[in-house]
């Protein structure tokens, strides 16, 4: 018999009513009207497409919250869901390891002492509003992008742009950066494009004209995000779309309904026609034991390119309690037990992480599953012991991660693993746009569980994590996690040059942060996306975030909001 979410959440409310003196029946009817609700739902699809072979709506249910669609004020989790869809960059990177799609530029061309890469860009590019854009206005956003601090993708390759004429851009690389192995596809994908003229920080973040191929209309904080095809899109040229800029659907409505099991029962309940994520333990209500989708549902796996991992605070003028004590760091590694963090929150929706890193890079290496720090409770009290932190009077260690439903439960573990072993722990968690500040105050925690990926590979991974470029904590230049400039930025630097990249160069990176307790990787999520009947290709950007307006709808397909 096919198991439903709505008959066992109401089965629960069945018996809570049971437990305070009521009736059963008003449950029962609960559920009979959510299976009746996800019927009606699926026999209504049949109406004729829209115009032009499109389908008219898609609603996305995501389990995110959507604080800014301006990529100048930083790029959370939801910023990047519809990065694609509201904006253009020079070029875009399709997937992992993949060749540049062009989007503005139309060519470019790398200078042989590696310090300049000249871009020339189509000479048709125009905004959603009707404003042409020029090489100025391609110049003005790197530069102005730089400004903000939140260029993390380039900012340690690029000096500056300069247009030098209507159609040609000149990117000055610091030094002769064009030599990193992924310094030029990160400058040509790692900025959107605005008219210079029209930008404003404030309205944009809920309301931006960029260049991509659909435009907001409407934007409810915490609640929803509606974008509609623009049907002026500057791209005619069908056989120069990059794969992100596909128009398949009229309008796409992103929910938002972050507890897990609520976001499944949108689908199943027909308020929702797919969802960017589906939870291990709701995996069943979608798809069976052997991995094919149920009836009525299309299900697919996403591996992603993320690593979600824990990184020590390593700046020790912040009031860090583990930055000076590698033994205090080891002790924690060895505390946590990775595989059955990930058995139990994951399940089938992730693989565990060795290293810093997941199998889908090129120069990942395998031996470093058996050279990981592991699960030794004995070897972490050793390593406790011989640490500062009974010393130090045991203090209680932060925990830092974004509240959502996942990472809380892997803090928590954590915080239990550690307490076996002696070591106190306090779980801090905050909302999107609070954590993207946190994460850079090296005063609010002593670990941090955060995401972290490339396109181009581990080597750029490293390398630009533990650049010194990004950030800084009062006026001090340190990597995402409070680390000053040295013998690791120098080996990250080796692996992620033309000249000296091999497989044993990213070695070394891997043996330094493992050895001294500076990275520690959880899992690698596998992202299963889910979707109705009627929508039959489900398609994912790098990072396995669904793109909804690129999906493939079947000739008979209707969206809930219809």
């Amino acid at each position: 018999m096919k198991k439903t979410l709505a008959a066992l959440l109401a089965a629960s409310m069945a018996l809570s009513l049971c437990a305070c003196g009521g009736g059963s029946k008003p449950a029962e009817t609960t559920a009979a009207a959510a299976e009746s609700g996800a019927t009606e739902a699926a026999g209504a699809a049949g109406a004729a497409e829209s115009a032009g072979g499109r389908a008219k709506t898609v609603t996305l249910g995501m389990n995110t919250q959507i604080s800014t669609l301006d990529p100048f004020n930083g790029a959370s989790t939801g910023t990047i869901y519809l990065t694609e869809a509201l904006h253009d960059a020079l070029y875009s990177i399709p997937a992992l390891g993949e060749e540049l799609e062009n989007e503005i530029g139309k060519s470019y061309e790398v200078s042989d002492d590696g310090k300049t890469l000249t871009v020339e860009i189509y000479d048709y590019v125009h905004d959603q509003a009707g404003n042409k854009i020029d090489a100025e206005d391609v110049a003005w956003s790197y530069n102005t992008y730089l400004a903000t601090g939140n260029a993390t993708q380039f900012a340690k390759y690029l000096d500056s742009a300069e247009a030098t004429d209507a159609t040609h851009v000149v990117f000055h690389m610091k030094e002769d950066k064009c030599k990193e192995t992924s310094a030029v596809k990160s400058v040509l994908s790692g900025c959107v494009v605005y008219d210079k003229d029209a930008y404003s920080a404030d309205s944009y973040a809920t309301n931006p004209v960029g260049c991509g191929p659909y435009k907001v209309t409407e934007f409810v904080t915490g609640a929803s995000v509606t974008i509609e095809r623009d049907p002026n899109y500057w791209q005619t040229d069908e056989s120069l779309l990059a794969s992100a800029k596909k128009q398949n659907v009229e309008k796409c409505i992103f929910k938002i309904i972050l507890e897990d099991a609520q976001l499944a029962l949108a689908l199943e309940t027909g308020d929702v026609d797919a969802v960017n994520y589906v939870s291990a333990d709701n995996l069943q209500f979608f798809m069976d034991d052997n991995g094919n989708a149920l009836d009525g549902y299309t299900v697919q796996p996403f591996n992603s390119i993320l690593c979600v991992n824990v990184s020590f605070n390593m700046f020790p003028d912040a009031g860090s309690k583990v930055a000076n004590d590698k033994n205090l760091r080891l002790a924690i590694e060895w505390a946590i037990d990775k595989e059955g963090i990930t058995n139990t929150i994951m399940g089938k929706t992730a693989s565990v992480s060795y290293g810093f890193a997941t199998p889908l890079y090129g120069d990942y290496n395998p031996e470093w599953e058996k050279e990981d720090n592991g699960y030794d409770i004995e070897k972490a009290k050793a390593y406790l012991a011989e640490s500062d932190y009974v010393k130090n009077g045991s203090p209680t260690l932060v925990i830092m991660t974004e509240s959502n439903e996942v990472k809380t439960k892997a803090a928590q573990m954590i915080q239990n693993y550690c307490k076996e072993i002696g070591i106190n722990m306090e779980v801090k968690t905050a909302d999107t746009a609070l954590f993207d500040n946190y994460k850079y105050d090296f005063s609010e925690w002593d670990l941090k569980i955060d995401n972290n990926g490339n396109r181009v590979s581990l080597a750029a991974l490293y390398s630009n994590f533990l650049s010194a470029t990004h950030t800084s904590y009062n006026g001090v230049p340190t990597s995402f996690n409070g680390l000053p400039e040295g013998d690791l930025s120098k080996l990250c630097d080796v692996a992620n040059n033309v000249d000296t990249n091999s497989q044993e160069a990213v070695d070394a990176v891997f043996d330094y942060y493992t050895e001294n307790a500076i990275l520690y990787g959880l899992w690698g999520p596998i992202n299963y996306v889910a979707a109705k009947d009627g929508i039959t290709g489900l398609k994912v950007q790098y990072l396995s975030y669904a793109q909804p307006w690129t999906f493939d709808f079947a000739p008979d397909y209707k969206g809930v909001a219809d």
